[in-house]
C-alpha cells in the first residue's frame, strides 16, 4: 500500500484506530510511541516527508488513544497471546486434575489393618495396686 494510500486510510478511520489503540495497555502505547519517535527520525534523516506525515498521523493517533483511554476509563484487552496462555494454562490444570484421578482408579487406596488393643489378664486396673 503506497504512503499516500495509508495517510488517507488514516485520515478517514481516525476515530475508530484510536478507540483500537485505547483497549492497548499503556505498556503497548508507550512501546509503539517510541517506535514512531524511532521510525520519524530515521525519516527525517533519509528526508522522506510522505513518511514523516504518516507517522506524524500515527502518533497523534496513538496519544489520543492514550488520552481517551484515561478519560473512560477503558480496560485493557488481552492480546492473542495472552488468551492463548491462559487457555494453555487452563488445559494443563485440568490435564494434571484428569491424570489425578486416573492414578487414584489404577491405584486403589490400600486397606491397613488396624490393631485393636486386646487387654491382657494382667492389664486389669487392679493390678496398678
Amino acid at each position: 500500500m503506497s504512503i499516500a494510500i495509508r495517510i488517507k486510510d488514516c485520515i478517514d478511520n481516525h476515530d475508530k484506530y484510536v478507540k483500537i489503540l485505547a483497549t492497548k495497555s499503556d505498556k503497548e502505547l508507550a512501546k509503539r510511541i517510541n517506535l514512531v519517535h524511532i521510525q520519524m527520525e530515521l525519516a527525517d534523516k533519509a528526508k522522506n516527508t510522505g513518511s514523516l506525515e504518516l507517522l506524524e498521523i500515527w502518533r497523534t493517533q496513538i496519544i489520543e488513544a492514550r488520552i481517551y483511554k484515561a478519560e473512560n476509563n477503558i480496560a485493557d484487552v488481552p492480546s492473542e497471546i495472552e488468551l492463548a496462555i491462559a487457555d494453555i494454562e487452563t488445559f494443563t490444570a485440568k490435564a494434571k486434575e484428569r491424570q489425578e484421578i486416573v492414578n487414584e482408579a489404577h491405584n486403589p487406596i490400600k486397606k491397613t489393618k488396624v490393631k485393636v488393643y486386646q487387654p491382657k489378664a494382667d492389664d486389669s486396673q487392679l493390678s496398678l495396686f
